[in-house]
């Protein structure tokens, strides 16, 4: 007797065997599968509207969809597979409907930002949970909110490796602080309230941050050095410069002048440890570099010389009736400062991991 249902099957070292009268094989989520799974959240949740508004909705969530899903496969697509997490189609759904409503280009290129970072973090940490909820506080800031949170991530959290002389600063100023600034604009001091309503940032505890020359001073202190000469150095060490030399570059400041050819005193100091220096060599080097440093005055002039509109700027983050130094920017505050950063600044990518763990 013939048993139709006997199934024999073999297999060989490192196969996979499947057996069975009806088989899927479900082996990691495909495009298509993970378009139809976004876009049916939306249907699923969206309100009903009118046909005509229904219609733009609609078109809004899939523009949106498409644009995630398509950038989140070029960055990283085995991230695909979260689409079927539910955790991340409420996600998803916090971002169609923000911008099912409305429109906007400029929104949705900061949602879809946020939702490729989220899509990247499948572990329950802060930094999810910062991209959750900045999802849905993002529709309640206008443009100008946005641009004080970079400001203020720019001036406060950014320090820029890539900044080594005067020129790249001058550069990083105009390119990458003044975009997110308008002198014209009037910033009143309901904006600052309305980001501590929305929970991007906290009023400092006591008095606020140093003035927007003081700050570049400490970032970038190798770019304000007015230099000194070879007597100079040789009567502070009481050795040849010649000794010296690998710590020393022309001044950019003074012509025929000398400074450190390293960004702060604390990497002077480690390089001197390094090739064997003294402690009281050390010191006496970290002496000298603060020494021939501009004063907060003279880099303000110094600045302002060369970008007169960063005056304004200046004054405003200085003056008590304004709030722009009074403002601590809090985990989804970092987490919007940085994607708008990015929606204007196209050159620039960060990684939150750095500032939200």
């Amino acid at each position: 007797m013939i048993n139709d249902q006997t199934q024999k099957q073999q297999g060989g070292d490192h196969s996979t065997n499947v057996q069975g009268q009806s088989v899927v094989i479900n082996q990691g989520l495909s495009y298509s599968d993970a378009r139809e799974i976004a876009l049916d959240v939306y249907r699923s949740n969206f309100l009903q509207l009118s046909k005509n508004a229904a219609e733009v909705a609609r078109s809004r969530a899939e523009e949106l969809t498409d644009d995630f899903l398509k950038t989140l496969k070029e960055k990283n697509s085995e991230a695909l597979i979260e689409m079927e997490q539910p955790s991340m189609q409420a996600a998803l759904y916090e971002a169609q409907k923000q911008y099912a409503k409305s429109g906007d280009s400029e929104l949705e290129k900061m949602l879809v930002d946020i939702l490729v970072q989220r899509a990247q973090t499948s572990e329950r940490n802060t930094k999810q949970i910062v991209l959750d909820e900045a999802l849905s506080v993002i529709s309640k800031l206008t443009q100008e909110h946005l641009n004080i949170l970079s400001m203020n991530f720019t001036l406060i959290r950014l320090s820029r490796g890539d900044v080594v002389d005067p020129n790249a600063l001058i550069k990083f100023i105009k390119d990458e602080l003044l975009v997110f600034f308008n002198s014209e604009i009037d910033y009143h001091r309901s904006w600052f309230e309305h980001l501590s309503y929305t929970g991007c940032v906290t009023p400092l505890d006591v008095g606020g941050y140093p003035s927007v020359p003081q700050i570049l001073l400490v970032q970038y202190p190798a770019l304000f050095q007015k230099g000194f000469d070879k007597a100079q150095l040789e009567e502070k060490m009481g050795r040849p410069i010649e000794e010296f030399n690998a710590f020393l570059m022309p001044c950019f400041h003074t012509l025929n002048l000398l400074q450190f050819n390293l960004i702060n005193d604390d990497l002077v100091a480690e390089k001197a440890s390094q090739v064997g220096l003294s402690n009281d060599d050390i010191n006496k080097l970290k002496q000298m570099f603060k020494a021939y440093m501009m004063s907060e005055q003279e880099v303000k002039e110094w600045l302002v010389e060369r970008i007169p509109d960063f005056e304004k700027l200046i004054e405003l983050w200085g003056s008590d009736q304004q709030q722009f130094s009074k403002i601590k920017l809090t985990t989804v505050g970092i987490a919007l400062a940085q994607a708008n950063y990015k929606k204007q600044v196209e050159s620039i990518d960060f990684d939150l991991s750095v500032w939200v763990k």
